[in-house]
């Protein structure tokens, strides 16, 4: 898991990156960048990057709040956690979606069990399948797949980074997805909804730019199901 770190005191950062070293459950379960302002850590940041983001409100130049409203405007699953000395900034937290609001001055205890739910709800809204390639168990993230398609009697599984050949047929893993965004592009292959960029006729472009093509029979339900994955993400 990625955490970034933003706060201008070099003592805090240096005490949150061990108060959520403490709660890892395995060791290097957990990998951070560090930031002493919000203009350094905007410039680092990309949608997906980070998994948690704690934010000091009150740094000089821009500010805790006003870093959350840039990284929401173009990542909205993102867990933002502010951590400030004065309660006065709370609303305004909510207003960028912050999963925690925390308070430095309070007893160490609660503290630290907020830290530790926010980690907790990341693992909650983090969807793996895992499947054997080469002999050995990968967990591949639900997010980063792009597609899974038919290949010489196997699957071929894209993801944002690779791709994996494994055993399997693609109605066991349409199953295993079911609970998740992915939709039949044809008899031979699935795509995962949340990785469309734009649908052009029958033309399903993805956010790797790579364009793949959808049956008659399917492409009314890729647009209903992008539509509606649209809606839900902005709403």
């Amino acid at each position: 898991m990625k955490i970034a770190i933003c706060d201008d005191e070099e003592r805090s950062v240096r005490k949150i990156r061990e108060d959520l070293t403490s709660l890892q459950t395995y060791d290097d379960e957990f990998s951070f960048d560090e930031f002493n302002d919000g203009r350094s850590l905007l410039s680092e940041f990309t949608e997906g990057k980070y998994a948690v983001i704690v934010l000091d409100i009150e740094m000089k130049g821009l500010n805790g709040l006003e870093t959350a409203e840039f990284i929401r405007s173009i990542d909205d699953k993102v867990i933002i956690i502010f951590l400030t000395s004065y309660e006065k900034f709370a609303c305004q937290g909510y207003e960028v979606r912050a999963f925690r609001y925390i308070l430095k001055t309070q007893p160490h205890s609660i503290y630290m069990k907020q830290l530790d739910d926010a980690i907790r709800e990341y693992y909650r809204n983090t969807r793996y399948i895992i499947t054997s390639v080469n002999g050995r168990d990968e967990k591949l993230l639900t997010d980063d797949i792009l597609y899974l398609e038919v290949f010489s009697h196997k699957i071929q599984i894209h993801t944002k980074t690779e791709n994996y050949i494994v055993k399997g047929t693609l109605s066991e893993f349409e199953a295993e997805l079911s609970d998740s965004l992915f939709a039949r592009l044809d008899k031979s292959s699935l795509v995962n909804i949340i990785n469309i960029d734009y649908i052009r006729k029958n033309e399903v472009m993805l956010i790797n730019g790579e364009t793949l093509f959808a049956s008659r029979n399917h492409i009314k339900n890729i647009k209903e199901s992008f539509m509606n994955y649209s809606r839900s993400r902005w709403s």
